[in-house]
């Protein structure tokens, strides 16, 4: 069984389809691009149902609909072959791009009306994956900008303090993060908050509007740890509900998911692992869409034209209980991928027939590749090496011998 089963809590996605009914939301709908879970198995995604793919990564913003050079990475990102990208909707940003309007005459930011600039800004963006055929991942709260550190900066609290000021103190502990606990069932929910959380739910349906006419989308509300489960179940219900107001498929990313530093090694692992989707975080908690990251994407469509991943289950026993730098996986047919973080060399004890030859490819980080065929007598075991600093990929793959009066062909 694939190792990304034993780890579901940390990413559960589900998708919600909806009757249609009156709403103020527009009915139309991409007829031409769908993401939506595989139909075999819905934790891996596909354009339509039937075929699945692997989504990979990156960009080099946490929030690249707001920079300059957003579309432009996008359709870097398609030429390295890749399809997927994870944003996060700032709040804390400047006075031109932040999703709220300013009031001059109040000297503060209207949490009822919206800045047009961020909001068109965010849907080319998002038009622009879309026809590229690149998924895109919304994390839908700004769990960084409404931390403690930048609680004074943030539209959200400016606009409501004094106001709310014993509601809204920075002086929270770990887990107990006022804005997140609006909802009825939150540990520190109190009917006093209920203002703010119809403000979070018009934000919400400002994103659903901008967002109405696209396919290609995941929300993503996960949360970094338990106490935070109520506030997630929440939206996940609110945006089921919205949904059912039109006709429209909702892709939900939820789970509980600490923020992480990602890098290439990590990657590569994720993927090997089983994830469906994966994608470089930007520096400085990973590579973005720099050369290396863009290098790893290529590397691993590689592996893909000999091991599907989603075929692949851990196989530590390829190693005979040593202590390695590498991770290896199988397919169950005699056919092996190993991955070497860093240079080095590794052991290895496959399971192969007595007479049989074996193909080795190895897959360097930039995606080459070069095949050897090793042909038996051999012991029991295999070395392998590599002198790229960066590691890479070995496949293994058995040839039965015409000796054993079998057929000589490569296993899928």
């Amino acid at each position: 069984m694939n190792l990304y089963r034993f780890i579901t809590v940390l990413l559960l996605l589900t998708t919600f389809t909806a009757c249609s009914k009156s709403s103020g939301l527009k009915e139309t709908a991409t007829e031409t691009l769908d993401l939506q879970p595989w139909s075999d198995d819905p934790v891996y995604w596909s354009w339509n149902g039937e075929d699945p793919v692997l989504l990979l990564g990156g960009a080099s913003s946490d929030s690249p609909f707001l920079t300059e050079h957003g579309k432009e990475d996008l359709g870097a990102l398609k030429k390295t072959l890749g399809n997927y990208v994870e944003i996060n909707l700032c709040t804390v940003c400047d006075s031109v791009t932040t999703p709220f309007a300013w009031q001059e005459a109040l000297g503060t930011y209207q949490l009822t009306q919206y800045n047009e600039a961020y909001w068109g800004q965010l849907q080319e963006y998002l038009q622009t994956a879309s026809r590229l055929g690149i998924a895109v991942k919304i994390k839908v709260w700004d769990w960084q900008g409404l931390g403690a550190n930048y609680w004074s900066e943030n539209p959200w609290i400016t606009a409501l303090l004094p106001v709310t000021d014993s509601l809204l103190s920075s002086d929270f502990l770990p887990g107990e993060n006022p804005f997140f606990h609006t909802v009825p069932g939150a540990l520190m929910y109190v009917p006093a908050l209920d203002s703010l959380r119809q403000l979070q739910e018009g934000f919400v349906d400002q994103l659903l509007r901008t967002t109405q006419d696209l396919n290609n989308l995941i929300f993503d509300i996960s949360v970094p740890g338990n106490t935070y489960i109520p506030w997630m179940a929440y939206w996940g219900s609110y945006l089921e509900d919205r949904a059912a107001r039109y006709n429209r498929r909702v892709n939900l990313s939820v789970g509980i998911e600490p923020p992480q530093r990602m890098n290439i090694a990590r990657f590569n692992q994720l993927v090997l692992s089983g994830a469906p989707a994966v994608a470089h975080p930007a520096r400085p908690n990973g590579n973005g869409l720099n050369g290396l990251a863009q290098a790893s994407i290529r590397g691993i469509r590689t592996v893909e034209q000999h091991l599907k991943f989603r075929n692949l289950r851990p196989a530590p026993e390829i190693f005979n209980g040593e202590e390695v730098i590498a991770d290896a996986a199988t397919d169950g047919q005699g056919n092996y991928l190993i991955y070497l973080p860093r240079a080095g060399s590794v052991e290895i004890y496959p399971e192969v027939e007595q007479h049989a030859a074996v193909n080795v490819t190895v897959v360097g980080y930039l995606g080459t590749q070069k095949s050897e065929l090793l042909e038996p007598p051999y012991g029991e075991s295999f070395r392998l090496f590599t002198e790229e600093k960066r590691g890479g990929w070995m496949i293994l793959k058995g040839i039965l011998s015409k000796e054993c009066g079998k057929l000589s062909v490569l296993k899928p």
